[in-house]
């Protein structure tokens, strides 16, 4: 008998497995998500390569914009957030934290909590009768009676059609890099205006490329913090928050829950323009002075003349490169979720391509979550930080374990 055939019989033969819960995603949502359902006594299924995106396709030697004590995942005790791994491993807290400290915390918080984490990709999600059919890569199927959803950003990229002409060898995003080495010396045109698009092309020159950037509007950078200023006088001005200091993200922090219930267009100010791409300040005097910016410029004409990339702006500048690099950010578009299945894709109301979700994070299908940056659209802004995961987490726990006994 043909191998991949007994090996296909096999896989149909055992019996499918049965969960309260399937979270989908192994990032900070995904595994502080699956920690807390476990104690609620629920039989819990995670899948997906733990801290993945973090370890794959963010640049080394990456510092994280959040605060060091606003990058904690969470567990129902609070029993290991950052500052205990920190203080087991001797390392004395530091802002901007470096990535590998964050990421070697997440793979420890993973394999305290969460240690049964199953790294295989699941492949398809359909919704029966009375509970979902999930199909994993290696051909094993699942069922659960509630599934949350956690992917990571490498879904939603969003990459300018206008780059499409180039082949692949002149044009890349940021996510295409864990290492920039191969930059050095190159002529090298960074595309964006946030954090992420700073610090590649911070990076980058760092190691020697010849950097440009160009961004559609002025470069918004974060105020730093004054320490001259009296510290109950900071405090009254700009409270700290774990996704940056100032009254509006400390009452979204405070009050996690709320921004669902804003009007629409006040969600979009918000998001659009309070929370638009930004720099943090850090970073400031390793842009300025170092990298030629072309601010309030957009790119009109994209051409790849032999090996060099023509890039034609709005002021008919002309700027020749070897490669074009896109920190063009992630877009939200559930139908870029290759594992749902396309009748789910239908039935789900969406706005700007985001799942509309409650503030129990459950989108328009019963027992269907969305967390992390997929419910920023919905819940606002506090969902795109490692912050946010400790509300995530409590409030998804809670309405999955109502859910799980409705069922029973």
């Amino acid at each position: 008998m043909d191998v991949a055939l007994n090996i296909k019989l096999s896989q149909r033969s055992l019996p499918t497995a049965s969960y309260d819960a399937v979270v989908v995603g192994a990032g900070p949502y995904g595994l502080s998500i699956a920690a807390h359902l476990k104690s609620q006594g629920l039989k819990v299924a995670c899948f997906g390569k733990p801290i993945q995106f973090w370890r794959e396709q963010m640049p080394s030697g990456m510092l994280l914009r959040s605060y060091w004590w606003a990058t904690s995942l969470s567990d129902p005790e609070h029993t290991y957030g950052i500052e205990k791994y920190l203080h087991l491993q001797g390392i004395q807290p530091t802002d901007p934290l470096p990535i590998e400290i964050f990421i070697n915390y997440g793979i420890w918080f993973q394999q305290q909590v969460v240690p049964d984490v199953d790294e295989t990709y699941v492949k398809n999600i359909e919704r029966t009768d009375d509970c979902f059919q999930v199909t994993l890569e290696d051909g094993r199927m699942v069922e659960s009676a509630t599934v949350v959803m956690a992917p990571g950003l490498q879904y939603y990229v969003s990459r300018p059609a206008q780059y499409t002409i180039l082949p692949s060898e002149q044009v890349s995003h940021t996510t295409d890099h864990h290492k920039l080495d191969q930059f050095a010396g190159k002529r090298v045109i960074v595309i964006g205006g946030g954090q992420s698009a700073l610090e590649n092309a911070a990076l980058l020159h760092e190691i020697g490329a010849d950097v440009k950037l160009i961004a559609r509007r002025p470069i918004h950078w974060i105020p730093a913090t004054n320490y001259a200023t009296p510290a109950f006088v900071r405090q009254l001005r700009a409270p700290n928050a774990g996704m940056g200091n100032g009254w509006l993200n400390f009452i979204l922090e405070k009050y996690p829950y709320t921004f669902q219930r804003l009007p629409q267009s006040t969600k979009n100010y918000i998001l659009q323009t309070r929370h638009g791409p930004a720099g943090s300040p850090w970073l400031r005097k390793r842009i300025e002075g170092e990298i030629t910016l072309f601010e309030q410029q957009r790119v009109e004409k994209v051409e790849a003349i032999d090996s060099e990339v023509r890039l034609t702006l709005t002021s008919n500048t002309v700027l020749k490169a070897d490669h074009v690099i896109l920190g063009t950010g992630y877009r939200p578009d559930i139908t870029r979720l290759p594992m749902l299945h396309s009748s789910l894709v239908r039935e789900l109301d969406t706005y700007k391509g985001s799942p509309i979700l409650n503030t129990r994070f459950e989108s328009s299908i019963s027992g269907l979550y969305f967390t992390g940056f997929s419910a920023m659209q919905s819940l606002g802004p506090y969902y795109r930080f490692v912050v946010g995961t400790d509300a995530a987490a409590r409030r998804v726990a809670r309405a999955v374990t109502r859910q799980v006994a409705r069922v029973r």
